[in-house]
Order: C-alpha cells, then structure tokens, then sequence
C-alpha cells in the first residue's frame, strides 16, 4: 500500500480515535498528523495489520501529549497555589454547573480509566477486530476482550448513577424504614 493510498484509507479512523482521546479538535489533528509522518518514514513491509498498527501509534501519540500536559497542569497548580493567598474554594453549584455543560457521554469516557477507554475506542469507534485491538495495545488477546468487557460495565455502571432527586415533603419510600 502507497504512502498517498495508506493515508486516504485511514486518516478518519486515526483523527476520530484521536478526537475521542484528547477532546480537542486541533490536538487531534496534530496527533494525527504526527501519526502519519511517523507512520510515512517507517518501514511497513513486516507489518501486517496496518489500521492496528497506525492505531497503536495514535494510542500513544495521545498518551504521550496527555502526560506531557498533565505534568505541566500540575507544575503550574504548584506554583500557582504556592504564589496565590489562600481564597474561599469554588462553590457547590459552581462545580455542578461545569459538569452539566459538558457533554455526558464524553464526561462518562473521561472517567474511565485509560487502558479501559483505549480498548472501547479502538474496538467500537476505530471499529477494529479484537485482535487488531489486542495489537494495537501490545497486549494479549484476552487482555483486550477483557479491557473492553470492563469498560462497557463500568459505562454501564456510570449510566446508572442518576443524580438523586430532592424528596417533596411527604414522600414515603420503603427504603426509609
């Protein structure tokens, strides 16, 4: 497969899985071009998934920026709370009001742990097999069924959570007795 061809066949893919991973459209289009140019000077002969393959690159191109900007995020809390006067936290309402803005399904992947929402991405939304999956994580088989297994629980669970409803005066539940 050409340079110009591997490119046209995959770059959704790659920028949707990116897109997912980093929540942020021009962080994804740089991954993702990163990706190819990695991807382009390579040599591909031996490779014999080249989505898993272009997809395990992407994986960690991402894990890479978001622990580069994590390290960052934290050194730059340190020095701002150790140069700022102690101040009142952000208020209750305050903090549910962020939540709400952002977008539930989104925020419900945001909460998984990675590993768990590498594997859901790359089987559902880059639609590969799961042992193009297991590949691209480097991981055994089994590993990923099982990664993509835990992470539809754990969707599935943070579904469930609803937020409690205030209780009217007069309410009877027969959990209060």
């Amino acid at each position: 497969m050409g340079d110009r061809e591997l490119f046209e066949t995959y770059k959704e893919a790659v920028y949707h899985y990116c897109l997912y991973m980093l929540h942020s459209r021009a962080d994804a289009e740089d991954v993702c071009q990163e990706v190819f140019v990695k991807a382009l000077l390579a040599d591909r002969s031996g490779i014999e998934y080249l989505k898993a393959w272009l997809m395990r690159i992407a994986a960690n191109e991402c894990h890479s920026l978001v622990r580069r900007r994590t390290n960052g995020q934290i050194k730059e809390k340190r020095a701002f709370w150790m140069n700022m006067p102690l101040r009142s936290p952000q208020s209750v309402e305050q903090a549910y009001e962020q939540l709400e803005t952002s977008d539930e399904f989104e925020e419900r992947l945001r909460l998984l742990k990675p590993k768990l929402r590498q594997a859901l991405l790359l089987y559902y939304m880059a639609d590969l097999s799961v042992a193009e999956t297991a590949e691209a994580l480097d991981v055994p088989i089994g590993t990923a069924k099982s990664r993509i297994s835990r992470g539809l629980k754990a969707l599935k669970k943070l579904a469930d959570k609803e937020p409690a409803q205030p209780e009217k005066e007069g309410d009877v539940h027969a959990s209060s007795y």
